[in-house]
């Protein structure tokens, strides 16, 4: 599943493809994917997007002088965004094949048409993601079920370790609790600990103030580094540009089992924790 590193790298190349052109016309492929919205192409027909905001790996499209309408998208498993303006064909998204590229296609859900003949198709293959109108309280309502990130200018280090000390539930599986910090998904958990030096099965009331502030400072630094390089390239994953991300080039524990560790030389292994593959080093991660 994309990341947050990922769909924010999607967001960022979608606001320079998107942003300030007007919804010309609406074609809805699957119903599941607009979440059954008959009135979806009226609402939107004649809207300029605004913006592409992002919380989470949720994707909120505004528009211009509209205070109560907006998207919410997310790629789930298997979404893709495809833009196609004159012979400009770039998307990015999950497990890209050949076919992909010819749009709409097979798994193309909708499409939204722009006056300048350009297009941006949502591709999803399991049916899992969504774009789907949304009015200011369900926004406020989406937005508030997500904790702060840790890339976030205001991310406030003292008071996320204060929260985290105060949690029984192992670390990993804390970290991976969207309500209480947003973003960090399996992989950039297993990297963040790594780098804290903190044992993914350690409960979290059991780490020290110095442990805490590590882990806010590592979640934040493994993505802000993978947003730098596009992200990972776990199941294909490209960006809108059709670029492989390519942080899989630093990732030092996560799908690193049987190999040493570039730390201590430990051999990293797998477990299962928080219901999730686990990847650490037992001799540097305590």
């Amino acid at each position: 599943m994309p990341e947050l590193p990922e769909v924010e790298t999607v967001r960022l190349q979608l606001l320079d493809k998107v942003v300030g052109k007007t919804i010309s016309g609406v074609e809805v492929f699957h119903d599941k994917s607009v979440d059954y919205e008959e009135a979806v192409e009226d609402r939107l027909l004649t809207k300029t997007i605004e913006h592409i905001d992002r919380v989470g790996k949720l994707m909120i499209f505004s528009f211009v002088g509209e205070q109560d309408l907006y998207v919410l998208a997310h790629l789930k498993m298997t979404g893709q965004f495809f833009f196609v303006g004159g012979d400009e064909v770039v998307g990015g998204g999950h497990s890209m094949t050949v076919t992909d590229m010819e749009l709409p296609g097979r798994h193309t859900r909708l499409a939204w048409y722009f006056t300048d003949s350009s297009t941006l198709y949502f591709n999803d293959m399991r049916l899992f993601g969504y774009v789907k109108l949304a009015d200011a309280a369900a926004v406020a309502a989406a937005r508030a079920k997500f904790g702060p990130e840790p890339i976030a200018a205001d991310f406030d280090v003292k008071a996320f370790s204060v929260a985290l000390r105060k949690k029984k539930a192992l670390v990993k599986a804390v970290l991976l609790d969207q309500s209480f910090i947003a973003g960090l998904g399996n992989i950039y958990v297993d990297e963040a600990l790594w780098r804290a030096k903190v044992r993914p099965t350690r409960r979290a009331s059991t780490l020290t103030r110095a442990q805490a502030a590590a882990i806010a400072a590592a979640s934040g630094d493994v993505m802000r580094e993978s947003i730098t390089v596009g992200g990972t390239t776990f199941r294909h994953f490209k960006d809108t540009g059709g670029q492989n991300g390519n942080f899989t080039d630093y990732l030092k524990v996560f799908g690193k089992q049987g190999i040493k560790c570039p730390r201590c030389g430990e051999i990293i292994v797998k477990i299962k924790t928080a219901g999730r593959g686990t990847h650490y080093c037992p001799g540097c991660q305590k």
